[in-house]
């Protein structure tokens, strides 16, 4: 089996379109149709239905496509394991939105000081998408910031608890208050995260099971708006305490003294049929390292 067909078998995926794809890949249009049949020849099924100038995958076309990545994954780790002494790679990391803000930067500045030539790419990615990459090798290896993951195909290299607490600016009447319990969150106004966010429906689950509707002026995906908008006064919001660390520490937002017990921690995972090249060893390791200085 060449490698080359199931590259091509990918592209024509996407595309769709047999001249176009002949044309991204600059091939002739006849040099595709006869790889795509070489490996329908080979399987012996049809990966492809052609409708006129359509085509759409068969079902066991969608299922090559996972073999097909990481087949052609595992070729570019080879490649890069036996690189050449200058050090060249690449890594492909998912993160947590608030992972890639508040922890990634410092740490990526670290190991590209160490690892100039090793390409970093980053994926802001959902809680949901973290399992099926890492197990379509579509990704090295995750950041994450969630309930803890534990599943039978994935490695944790690295799990640190994480607090969420609720915030407000200084001057917050709940910001005066020496404890703060769910029933004081009656009629205040909450700006919220993403109705998807764990950490969010923990939250709400709190306030339903004191029979309390949350009165809600803003709900965002965007952690940045979230504190801008705390900051202008208008509400009270819940986030992991580390992505508000800089406001707390220039006296700007406040924690209230409400007490959350939600299991929430970053983790740093990945599958446990990964190749660890030395490049994402090290990777690693400077996770560890930078964090457990920050702690």
């Amino acid at each position: 089996m060449e490698l080359k067909r199931l590259h091509t078998f990918l592209t024509l995926s996407k595309i769709k379109n047999f001249t176009k794809t002949a044309e991204y890949l600059h091939y002739a249009q006849s040099n595709v149709t006869t790889q795509i049949q070489h490996l329908e020849s080979e399987f012996g099924v049809k990966l492809f239905e052609r409708m006129g100038k359509n085509i759409t995958l068969t079902p066991e076309g969608e299922e090559l496509i996972v073999y097909a990545k990481q087949m052609l994954h595992l070729s570019d780790d080879l490649k890069y394991k036996f690189a050449n002494k200058n050090d060249y790679g690449r890594i492909t990391i998912g993160a947590s939105e608030s992972i890639c803000i508040y922890r990634l930067p410092e740490i990526i500045k670290t190991y590209q000081i160490e690892h100039p030539n090793v390409e970093l790419y980053l994926n802001v990615l959902d809680t949901t998408d973290f399992i099926p990459l890492l197990t379509n090798n579509e990704i090295d290896i995750s950041f994450t910031l969630d309930v803890p993951i534990y599943h039978s195909l994935i490695n944790t290299a690295l799990q640190i608890d994480e607090t969420i607490c609720a915030f407000s600016i200084p001057e917050h009447p709940l910001a005066q208050k020496a404890e703060v319990t769910i029933d004081d969150f009656l009629n205040v106004p909450l700006i919220l995260t993403g109705r998807s966010c764990c950490y969010r429906k923990m939250f709400e689950k709190d306030l339903l099971n004191a029979s309390i509707t949350p009165k809600i002026v803003l709900e965002t995906s965007s952690l940045q708006v979230i504190k801008q908008t705390v900051l202008s006064g208008l509400g009270i919001c819940v986030l992991p305490q580390l992505s508000v660390q800089k406001e707390l520490d220039n006296n700007e937002l406040v924690k209230l003294n409400y007490v959350t017990n939600y299991k929430l921690a970053s983790q740093l995972i990945y599958h446990k049929n990964k190749w660890i090249s030395e490049n994402l060893k090290d990777f690693i390791d400077t996770v560890k390292a930078k964090t457990s200085a920050d702690n």
